[in-house]
């Protein structure tokens, strides 16, 4: 899976440049984004900083978690906090000391397992928010997923049949044990905990229509967590159908039925390697959710896919004149041989050099390349490391359950 993940060095954004976040499809209140819209900024308690600092110690899980940037000290006299936040070529982004930021910070795609820490501490007991803005005083800085995106269609699944963690009071595992038996996190291990497609300008018909749990705004649908909690395992398949755009013969989104399978598909593979992921991990995560990003504007999407086809093309180019110049190479003198070698590298790495500088606007913000898809495993404020009590069977249930719901699409 090719990372498409923002390389630039990104500065810590101020209080003052924040704007408020528009494309989230279920959480908490109060998330922002900085003027550029390339990182999100969400009120957090500490256990959530404590697994993302810890997930440079889990490579894999750590690939299917948005891009970790550092963590703020929400303070009313909190002055700008400007110093570049260090990226090398293996995407690992770390801060230089700063008062009011934490400064462990780690993203990374090496695949080499690394020993498993212990059990990460908690110092809070549970204090669900009700989706309303947390205050803890502490923020959480992320790479925005939506980012690259023209128009994002989002669908957010909350995973478990349990929502509770160890540290929650028996009156709020009863309420949420009563949400889960209601509910498809109860018989299927998921619930869809919000969605928002965009289905174009309205039209007389959509601006009469009214559906429940749904609310329609600049040309986006937004559905509420009441409208996941209306399905049971019998017809939970409907929402995926209406995310994707297949519907019956009228598509809810703006995007043409042709490319719901490839998306699919590309969804499918990145539940696969999620369930592989988390069936060789030993962690526990309670309230967690798996986020679905696609490009829902038709011709932004062509136009990712464009891209990609001409990298994978390209890619493939490089690898064949390469093995075509080691048969050339092997015919040669050695001294010949190393000194032909030694002018490749150079100019190689000089194209290279120009290839990643990424494009900026006159502003000097980063121009991102169009996405396509995007998947990622979100709200770790209840997850912890916990070795010896082998994988998150609990999780597994759910994305289980959805990947069986994706194949029964494709083979719809």
């Amino acid at each position: 899976m090719a990372d498409t993940r923002p390389s630039k060095k990104l500065a810590m954004p101020s209080e003052s440049e924040l704007v408020s976040f528009e494309h989230g499809a279920a959480g908490h209140d109060g998330i922002s984004s900085n003027a550029s819209g390339s990182l999100l900024i969400k009120p957090c308690v500490q256990a959530e900083i404590d697994f993302y600092e810890s997930a440079k110690d889990h490579p894999m899980f750590q690939a299917h978690m948005p891009t970790f940037i550092g963590a703020l000290s929400q303070r009313d006299d909190q002055e700008a906090v400007a110093p570049l936040l260090e990226s090398n070529t293996n995407g690992v982004v770390a801060p230089p000391p700063t008062e009011g930021v934490d400064t462990t910070t780690t993203t990374t795609n090496d695949p080499t397992p690394t020993p498993t820490p212990g059990l990460i501490k908690r110092t809070s007991t549970w204090k669900p928010s009700g989706g309303q803005k947390l205050d803890t005083g502490l923020a959480i800085v992320l790479e925005n997923v939506t980012a690259g995106f023209t128009r994002p269609n989002v669908l957010d699944v909350k995973l478990g049949a349990r929502l509770w963690d160890d540290d929650a009071p028996m009156s709020k595992r009863r309420r949420l044990d009563e949400v889960a038996a209601e509910t498809t996190s109860g018989s299927l291990g998921f619930r869809v905990a919000g969605m928002k497609i965009y289905v174009g300008p309205p039209t007389p018909s959509s601006e009469d229509s009214e559906e429940p749990n749904v609310e329609f705004k600049d040309g986006y649908k937004s559905y509420n967590k009441n409208y996941g909690r209306g399905f049971d395992e019998t017809n939970v398949f409907d929402a995926f159908t209406t995310y994707l755009g297949i519907k019956g013969k009228n598509p809810e989104t703006a995007v043409k039925p042709r490319r719901a399978k490839l998306l699919a598909s590309r969804i499918l593979r990145e539940l696969e390697s999620i369930q592989y992921v988390l069936e060789n991990e030993e962690s526990r995560m309670y309230s967690a959710s798996v986020l679905f990003v696609y490009e829902g504007d038709d011709e932004a999407l062509e136009t990712g896919l464009k891209i990609e086809h001409e990298a994978a093309e390209k890619e493939n180019r490089e690898g064949s004149d390469q093995d075509d110049d080691e048969e050339e190479e092997e015919e040669e003198e050695e001294e010949e041989e190393e000194e032909e070698e030694e002018e490749e590298e150079e100019e190689e790495e000089e194209e290279e050099e120009e290839e990643e500088e990424p494009m900026e606007d006159e502003d000097g913000d980063e121009i991102m390349p169009q996405r396509v898809l995007e998947t990622r495993l979100i709200d770790f404020a209840h997850a912890s490391w916990t070795p010896g009590k082998g994988p998150d069977e609990n999780a597994l249930q759910g994305i289980r359950s959805l990947i069986a719901i994706f194949k029964q699409l494709l083979d719809s």
